[in-house]
């Protein structure tokens, strides 16, 4: 089994690389901070947007918690990180995009809601509330605005977290981040949640920023960054997060 998940996340990371070079963009991390993952996945969402009615081909970067015990902090109600995001989009659509704000926002619920779909939550929920316009900005010389946000979620530990193919899953994506990530030692059973130890797939409130970014009439990217915390403080930090870790790229 484990030399079959070699070779599929090899075949497929190689899809998504290609895929990326078509996009014409990328996102790339820097000095992630202590607490986070030194390392990211890649992953083509273009097939659940569709699913969901957004009519875009792309790809999404992403990191979570740091390991802790063998186990992402992600998973962990004792951490600052539980539940928490940072990363981005980058994606295409046949026609120019004429899009309100509010509707790049769900290509984050969709994605969110499929995630939790895959680790057998019997009721995905991703529900945001109007997101609240920060500041126009320009990011890697793109025009781009920023906007906080907060929605009502569930968490991805429950009691099916544990399946056959969420540990398929899991496999291959971190054979992957490996593959991005030089020097990155992660498996797949890193990214498996434990029993969970509250209400599984609890109801939580999250929070966070997103920035959309026109590259051009056709190709966007949005980026994201969440946390189960809602004070000042956190609030701060993942500005932080999202303006300094994150950056777009050309790919030639």
């Amino acid at each position: 089994m484990e030399h079959i998940t070699h070779i599929v996340s090899r075949l497929v990371l190689g899809a998504e690389k290609a895929h990326q070079k078509k996009v014409g963009y990328a996102l790339e991390f820097h000095d992630l901070p202590e607490g986070w993952l030194k390392g990211y996945a890649l992953v083509d969402l273009s097939f659940t947007w569709r699913a969901y009615g957004l009519p875009v081909k792309g790809l999404n970067y992403f990191t979570v918690g740091a390991l802790k015990d063998g186990v992402t902090s992600r998973y962990s109600p004792d951490s600052d990180l539980y539940q928490a995001w940072l990363g981005g989009y980058v994606f295409q659509s046949k026609k120019p995009l004429t899009w309100h704000n509010a509707r790049y926002v769900r290509l984050a619920e969709a994605d969110q809601k499929g995630w939790l779909k895959r680790f057998g939550a019997d009721d995905p929920m991703m529900d945001f509330a109007k997101p609240k316009k920060i500041k126009d900005m320009e990011v890697s010389g793109k025009p781009a605005v920023m906007f906080s946000w907060a929605g009502v979620t569930r968490s991805d530990v429950g009691a099916s977290s544990q399946s056959l193919l969420t540990r398929v899953m899991m496999d291959g994506m971190a054979e992957m981040m490996n593959s991005l990530t030089p020097g990155l030692s992660v498996k797949g059973k890193n990214f498996i949640p434990p029993r969970p130890q509250r209400t599984p797939n609890e109801e939580l409130l999250i929070s966070g920023y997103t920035i959309i970014i026109h590259i051009d009439s056709r190709t966007k990217a949005v980026l994201y960054v969440c946390m189960t915390g809602d004070n000042e403080a956190d609030r701060k930090e993942m500005k932080r997060l999202i303006t300094s870790t994150l950056r777009l790229v050309p790919v030639k």
